[in-house]
């Protein structure tokens, strides 16, 4: 009963994180449950369901299958449907039923790909974990199955230009509408990278496909920009020697080119992250705090950090960084807060740290101080289709404007 909401909306799943890893693969995605789950996802957590043409099916799960089971029927169902569409990939994904009841979603992926020859997944989704977890899962399932092996420069450039030989490569991890939404910031983060003279290799995520995926291993550097991107840059670090840099372009992206050119310069990049926020929270604990009570941060980790080393620069306040979704400590600054649940949240934002909130606009319903102003900042995870029309420029105007209003 701790993770019970009683103000909040329920957080986005792990099955509707691996679901939108895989909405633009060209795929075949099957949810094993009785239609509420899916129902769920395409409704609530995916911004992109609407006038799209992705193959995303509910088992239709019913009492008796439950009961005396039936996988027989749904992996036949699943071939069918395969000879007609053709995907690059076939993915099963779990619910709290198959949970309980033992389903061996990855053994029913076996079955279809033995019969189809099409590359098939079982994912073992539960509905108790967060879209991270599911989205991580995904991207370091399709890492591992489709990535080639590493070859000379020589080979990977015949047949390019010098120009394009000279160019840096990268590939973007972890870009997902439950955390970027659906006003444009993905496609925004995408020519901002490439017009700073960048080619993007592969997505993992918006855009992806398993072209992309395969020629991972080109690209020179991973940038993580969200924490369902880590996991796999981790694995593609120690099985490539591919290094990462973890960071999301805000305002004018200052901040973000810095750490890009250190992280291709040469410099130790898995813990850029880390020693940026050491450096940041060294130079506050050496000038006066002005303010003694702070502001709290509270969305996507590797954003939420962007916006504080913002912030940082214009205000003696000290910054927390907070997520519902679990803190990844290679990414955390000493005072950051890992918020389990709903009542975690109202005691931390009701505390008398904070005199600043910055975080979804659902958060209103546990403010229950009248001195703790909220700036609302949509976070499709936390508030759904709320306020996914409402998604800020990341590279515009808007953050910068937001966090201006805070002295």
């Amino acid at each position: 009963m701790s993770r019970l909401c009683v103000y909040m909306l329920p957080l986005s799943p792990d099955y509707s994180g691996a679901a939108s890893a895989l909405f633009d693969m060209n795929g075949i995605c099957v949810m094993h449950d009785a239609s509420g789950c899916t129902g769920n996802y395409t409704g609530y957590d995916e911004p992109r369901w609407l006038g799209s043409r992705s193959a995303v099916y509910c088992s239709g799960l019913r009492r008796m299958d439950a009961i005396m089971g039936n996988d027989e029927k749904y992996i036949q169902r699943t071939i069918e449907a395969a000879k007609e569409l053709r995907p690059d990939l076939i993915a099963f994904l779990g619910s709290p039923v198959p949970m309980l009841i033992g389903t061996d979603l990855k053994g029913m992926a076996m079955e279809v790909e033995n019969e189809t020859g099409i590359p098939s997944f079982g994912f073992d989704t539960t509905g108790l974990a967060y879209y991270d977890k599911g989205a991580s899962d995904v991207f370091l399932a399709l890492a591992k199955r489709f990535c080639r092996k590493r070859t000379s420069d020589s080979i990977c450039d015949q047949g390019k230009t010098e120009e394009q030989v000279k160019k840096k490569k990268v590939n973007i991890l972890g870009i997902l509408p439950i955390d970027f939404g659906n006003q444009g910031n993905p496609q925004r983060l995408f020519a901002f990278v490439e017009g700073l003279g960048y080619e993007i290799n592969a997505r993992y995520g918006i855009g992806s496909s398993v072209d992309q995926i395969q020629r991972t291993t080109e690209a020179d550097l991973n940038i993580v920009v969200s924490k369902s991107g880590l996991l796999v840059a981790k694995y593609l670090q120690k099985k490539y020697d591919m290094p990462y840099v973890c960071g999301v372009p805000v305002a004018d992206g200052t901040f973000f080119v810095e750490r890009l050119q250190r992280a291709l310069g040469g410099e130790e990049p898995g813990v850029q992250t880390e020693k940026t926020l050491t450096e940041v929270q060294d130079r506050k604990s050496t000038a006066q705090q002005a303010y003694h009570r702070g502001v709290l941060i509270i969305h996507e980790q590797i954003f939420a950090n962007e916006i504080r080393e913002m912030l940082s620069a214009q205000t003696e306040r000290k910054i927390t960084v907070a997520t519902l979704f679990g803190l990844e400590q290679e990414l955390a600054a000493p005072q950051d807060v890992d918020i389990q649940n709903e009542s975690e949240a109202i005691r931390e934002i009701n505390s008398g740290k904070y005199a600043y909130v910055i975080a979804d606009p659902e958060f209103y319903r546990v403010i229950h101080r009248d001195d703790v102003t909220l700036l609302g900042l949509p976070h499709v995870a936390v508030s759904s289709k709320l306020h996914w029309d409402e998604y800020m420029d990341y590279l515009g105007e808007d953050i910068p404007r937001l966090i201006k209003t805070i002295p």
